[in-house]
């Protein structure tokens, strides 16, 4: 493909996914039984990233990046995502810093989630890693089941990210994930935003849309992206032991992974929040899925976690009513050293 990657048209039945030892019996589904809103764009500075740029494999195939060496080389180095659940407890490795906001109202199983992040154009040594998503997790802590959805500047490149995570079934004929965007946001200027959605319900994404979503008629995981309205593929409900049924957890905001020197990478625009959303990376109209498929905010039981406050940024707007951006975080910054 013109992005660098060698990609083979294959027989939607005969993806290799389904080659994952879970999914003998697994019958493709070709298009979810749920339905998923558009957001509108909320800002003249924010614009939409599109998607369809590059040729679509035939009717009755899908993409697959084909798989190097080197991706494989790559692969064994990427780090853990970490669990937002389990921050404070000192269980993610010494070299990966969080800036997160999660939901805590464990009282209240969340069969999605769903916000927009404004995408920027990060360099980032070869031995470091920066992402900006959006999470859902559940089950203990030792075999914590996770979906997180997002964009990423990836000195690793790629990993069991994407595609290398055996199981993801592809659908749609152009849009796979690891597809790089053509567009990203300038400092003070145009914001490109990329927006996510994990539901069992139904998901949305917005500017560079992507979300996650579990069809609750068959407990599959579909990511989405908007303008145009995209299926892009599932995870099937065969491949997590807790998320069949919802989840506890969700939660928004970025990782980094500091190189071997103990310089961590810049994060989101590569400045600190300072109130003007055309300056730091934002999240926005955050929102969970209930039982009933109501998209809600936050609730008044939040944890917020900066680590490593001397290179990164967090700030919690909660309802920004003037530009109608609903819920909204801002956050990252430029780096530097962060080990010891």
């Amino acid at each position: 493909g013109k992005e660098g990657d060698i990609i083979d048209c294959v027989d939607i039945n005969k993806q290799p996914a389904l080659d994952h030892p879970l999914l003998k019996n697994h019958r493709v589904q070709v298009e979810p039984k749920l339905h998923f809103n558009r957001f509108e764009r909320f800002s003249p500075n924010e614009k939409f990233v599109k998607f369809r740029w590059r040729e679509p494999c035939p009717v009755g195939t899908v993409p697959i990046s084909r798989v190097t060496k080197e991706n494989l080389r790559r692969a064994r180095s990427l780090p853990k995502m970490p669990s937002m659940a389990a921050v404070e407890h000192d269980a993610i490795a010494s070299n990966q810093h969080v800036i997160s906001l999660r939901e805590d109202a464990i009282e209240n199983i969340k069969y999605g989630c769903h916000g927009a992040v404004s995408v920027y154009n990060l360099t980032v040594a070869h031995d470091q890693f920066s992402s900006h998503n959006m999470w859902i997790e559940t089950g203990p802590p030792d075999h914590i089941s996770m979906i997180a959805a997002g964009w990423q500047g990836n000195g690793h490149r790629d990993g069991c990210y994407n595609v290398l995570c055996r199981g993801f079934i592809q659908i749609d004929r152009e849009l796979s994930p690891g597809t790089p965007m053509r567009a990203a946001s300038t400092y003070g200027r145009d914001v490109f935003a990329l927006e996510i959605r994990i539901d069992q319900v139904r998901l949305l994404s917005k500017f560079l849309f992507f979300s996650l979503n579990q069809d609750r008629d068959t407990g599959n995981w579909w990511l989405h992206c908007d303008n145009p309205a995209i299926n892009v593929g599932y995870w099937p409900k065969e491949l997590f032991l807790y998320l069949r049924n919802g989840s506890l957890h969700t939660a928004w905001g970025g990782v980094s992974l500091a190189g071997s020197n103990g310089v961590c990478p810049p994060m989101g625009s590569g400045h600190k929040p300072d109130g003007d959303f055309r300056h730091a990376t934002y999240f926005r109209t955050l929102k969970w899925v209930s039982a009933t498929g109501d998209a809600l905010p936050p609730s008044r039981k939040i944890s917020e976690w900066v680590d490593k406050s001397n290179v990164y940024g967090f700030k919690n707007h909660h309802v920004v009513i003037r530009q109608m951006k609903g819920y909204t975080i801002s956050f990252g910054g430029p780096g530097g050293y962060c080990g010891g």
